[in-house]
């Protein structure tokens, strides 16, 4: 009597172990578990690109007041925006021009010649080379507008794309995404240019995506509609 009951608990444990193992390989070899992990890594990877890719555009439309300046002349206007932003001047076509931000904050650029000017700042921006130009007071130009911007910048996708393949793991890490989860992007800019940064992507994988099309900066300062994808696997 006493083995016969001995061997049923057994049993009986061994059934619950048995059962507890396959719930668990059931959960973790599980499809649908893993679309769940793929989905919560792309809404990480977008918000990780969305960061990294995003910044401050501030933009002045000026007009130059100074009877003394001609067309062509070299000046400099220094608005109060953070010490960190470089500038991007482009003229009432929106063509950009050559511009230089010193190291007291003012922007030197040729004057065109109807006198307006765009002067967009960002910390995105590199800095030009320097020039030197006659600084103007706030008597002599006018800020006829003014627009603080959260953008996404062409040359911050660059520098992710660079990272991208530079330092992987070190990104994936950062993107906190599982060790099983790869991800890449693709920002089209236009029908010939686009930056992509992708890695082999085996045949069998299960690849998610996300598609969003968002305003950005491109290098010369000017804005342009780009097609973003995120894409995990």
């Amino acid at each position: 009597m006493g083995k016969r009951g001995l061997s049923h608990i057994e049993f009986v444990i061994s059934f619950v172990i048995f059962a507890a193992f396959i719930a668990f390989a059931f959960m973790f070899f599980s499809p649908l578990q893993s679309n769940r992990t793929l989905k919560s890594s792309l809404d990480y990877a977008w918000l990780e690109v969305d960061d990294m890719t995003k910044n401050k555009l501030e933009t002045y439309s000026v007009f130059i007041k100074d009877d003394r300046i001609g067309a062509g002349d070299f000046i400099a206007i220094n608005i109060d925006v953070p010490r960190g932003f470089n500038a991007s001047v482009e003229n009432s076509n929106g063509n950009p021009i050559p511009a230089h931000r010193n190291n007291i904050g003012a922007v030197h650029f040729s004057n065109p010649s109807d006198n307006f000017v765009r002067i967009k700042y960002s910390p995105v921006f590199p800095n030009g080379v320097p020039i030197n130009g006659v600084v103007l007071d706030e008597s002599g130009y006018s800020i006829s507008s003014s627009e603080v911007e959260e953008l996404y910048f062409e040359r911050s996708f660059d520098d992710l794309n660079r990272s991208y393949f530079s330092n992987y793991i070190v990104l994936k890490k950062q993107f906190n995404l599982p060790n099983r989860v790869d991800w890449g992007f693709v920002a089209k800019f236009n029908e010939t240019y686009e930056v992509v940064a992708l890695r082999d992507i085996p045949e069998e994988a299960e690849v998610l995506s996300k598609n969003e099309r968002i305003q950005a900066v491109s290098k010369s300062g000017v804005k342009k509609y780009v097609d973003v994808r995120i894409l995990v696997w």
